[in-house]
């Protein structure tokens, strides 16, 4: 049934492109992806012969500059906000386009893309292939329902996905979303378009192609080549070692008396200035952290510090950045003369939580909680013995909850729940301190 709904939609995917030249619609592909995300996955479901078929008769027909065009229409499910899924579809086209221009060289500029958001077509497809005793109601509400209604100020409070989860209780939803949706999270390549003119030059050169067998050659096992033994070489005997000579003790070295500084530093209070000036640990710009770093000087090589950062505000009219974490980092100085500067490296375990909403996640946002642990090295550079820089690096791995949410006034959904292993840079600094300590007599 599924596969019968597959050929159907291509068929109206080949009917709304335009007739370009004389063409022939040679093959079809249809890719599928995981729930919120727009990377090309082979190893789900048949993805990888799919793939593997369709890019190698783009690759023939190039040879013979056959293509005409290649058509790529994406869905996203009616899981999740409208406007995500928009997103969700648009990406998915994008990267589908960039694996088949990677691995056929193909001609960017021969292929079309149209992101069709929510497939509510491939849905009543669906349903009306089904023998369900609520699929009219089902459809009723696809034909009947716009996506959203809204009231007199413009606020969305009904629709058509709110009308198919009230259905029967809910169960003909839950049904679809554990069925249904998964097929409609797809980009059906819906065709390679070729030239016409060059249908039979193809199918020629393809016969031609049959390889004809070998004659099968016997290879004679060569007889044996003796090599006649050379007699071995005399070893000579190593002379004996002169134990005449006396050895002449090393002499002593003077240990210098140790010089203690004029200042030796208690506490440092430090400030990242990168986070300040909205850099995070992975290069990107989001806004303003503060930030507070505490550094405790308890032994001649060893220090602990105790870092916290902290946001929870709104930006770029309309994006949002909610982070908090606070992680704790004995360090070993390798000038171990108490001033405590130059390199450093340190061990370090963070924990924390966040709630980010911008154009970098799948969905209206992500949350979750984080732990981390890792390695790290820096530098300190003293302006005078209260002040100074210092710059270092984080090092490790990172583990984090996500939870992807959907927001449709006025309530957040939960779309769905993951979990992302980081292994890689978790920190940066560009710090400005400043220490208190004593004065050495």
């Amino acid at each position: 049934m599924k596969r019968r709904i597959f050929v159907l939609m291509l068929m109206a995917c080949a009917a709304a492109v335009p007739a370009i030249k004389a063409q022939v619609a040679q093959d079809s592909a249809q890719v599928f992806y995981r729930r919120g995300y727009s990377q090309i996955d082979t190893t789900l479901r048949d993805n990888r012969a799919e793939l593997g078929r369709f890019t190698e008769a783009i690759r023939r027909a190039a040879a013979h500059d056959a293509v005409e065009g290649i058509v790529i229409r994406s869905y996203a499910s009616p899981d999740g906000s409208n406007r995500a899924n928009e997103r969700l579809a648009r990406l998915r086209a994008e990267k589908l386009k960039m694996y088949i221009v990677e691995r056929t060289g193909v001609d960017g500029s021969l292929i079309e893309q149209h992101a069709d958001g929510i497939a509510w077509g491939g849905l009543r497809a669906m349903l009306a292939a089904s023998d369900h005793e609520w699929k009219d109601e089902a459809i009723a509400i696809l034909d009947t329902v716009p996506v959203f209604i809204y009231d007199e100020n413009g606020v969305p409070v009904d629709g058509r996905k709110k009308r198919l989860m009230d259905l029967r209780g809910g169960r003909p939803y839950n049904y679809m979303l554990e069925v249904y949706f998964p097929d409609l999270r797809s980009s059906v390549a819906a065709t390679l378009f070729i030239k016409e003119e060059k249908v039979e030059e193809m199918k020629q050169e393809e016969e031609k192609a049959t390889p004809t067998p070998l004659p099968v050659v016997k290879e004679e096992k060569p007889a044996p080549v003796v090599v006649p033994e050379e007699p071995a070489a005399p070893v000579e005997e190593p002379a004996a070692a002169d134990t005449t000579a006396k050895k002449q003790p090393a002499p002593e070295k003077e240990e210098p008396d140790e010089e203690k500084p004029e200042f030796t530093p208690i506490i440092g209070i430090k400030t990242n200035l990168l986070y300040w000036a909205t850099v995070m640990p992975d290069f990107n710009s989001y806004t303003f952290v503060p930030n507070l770093e505490v550094e405790w000087f308890f032994a001649k090589r060893w220090s602990l510090t105790a870092l916290g950062n902290f946001a929870l505000w709104d930006y770029n009219g309309g994006d949002w950045f909610g982070v908090s974490s606070w992680s704790i980092e004995p360090r070993w100085w390798i000038w171990g003369d108490s001033k405590f500067r130059w390199i450093y490296l340190g061990v370090y375990g963070q924990v924390g939580d966040y709630d980010v909403q911008n154009d970098r996640v799948d969905r209206d946002g992500n949350t979750g909680k984080m732990w981390g642990a890792g390695l790290s090295v820096g530098a300190v550079i003293p302006f005078t013995k209260h002040w100074g820089c210092e710059i270092g690096i984080r090092a490790g791995y990172r583990n984090a909850i996500v939870r992807a949410y959907s927001y449709e006034a006025p309530d957040y959904f939960l779309d769905y729940q993951t979990t992302d292993n980081h292994w890689g840079v978790t920190g940066i600094k560009a710090s400005i301190y400043y220490r208190i300590g004593k004065k050495n007599k």
